[in-house]
């Protein structure tokens, strides 16, 4: 593809010039494999990047029992399946919110929206690996 500049020296794709006598060309391996790859999105998938901000590395929690303290949230991220919100928590990573109810699950979605706005949260880790309880002040 050709290249041209606007007047504000921004690069623009131009469109192949086509065939003299307009027929079909045909398509590149590229735009082959383009055009017949599968995008597939599994609904209760988790988050695959990290914020931005330099988070610190993801820690596995010792015992079942351990609280984290004065954490920062740094990112929320959910997408079209019921109750399947997580939350970037620094130094921790992304933890998924409790899935019990709709409620449950907005209640707690709001709480690290506050925290991420406002300042730090604390919370216990459960044994399933999902935030059950968010305190915040």
């Amino acid at each position: 593809m050709a290249a041209s500049t606007s007047p504000s020296s921004a690069p623009t794709a131009v469109a192949p010039s086509a065939s003299p006598d307009n027929a079909p060309q045909p398509l590149t391996p590229d735009q082959l494999n383009a055009a017949t790859t599968t995008v597939v999105t599994t609904p209760g998938a988790e988050p695959v990047l990290s914020p931005p901000g330099g988070p610190q590395t993801a820690v596995s929690p010792a015992t079942a029992a351990a609280w984290q303290s004065n954490k920062k949230v740094l990112a929320l991220w959910t997408n079209n399946a019921d109750r399947n919100g997580y939350a970037y928590v620094d130094g921790v990573g992304w933890k998924r919110l409790a899935t019990n109810s709709d409620s449950v699950h907005e209640a707690l979605l709001t709480l690290a929206s506050s925290g991420r706005l406002a300042g730090s949260i604390t919370y216990p880790e459960a044994a399933d690996g999902l935030v059950h309880e968010i305190y915040l002040w």
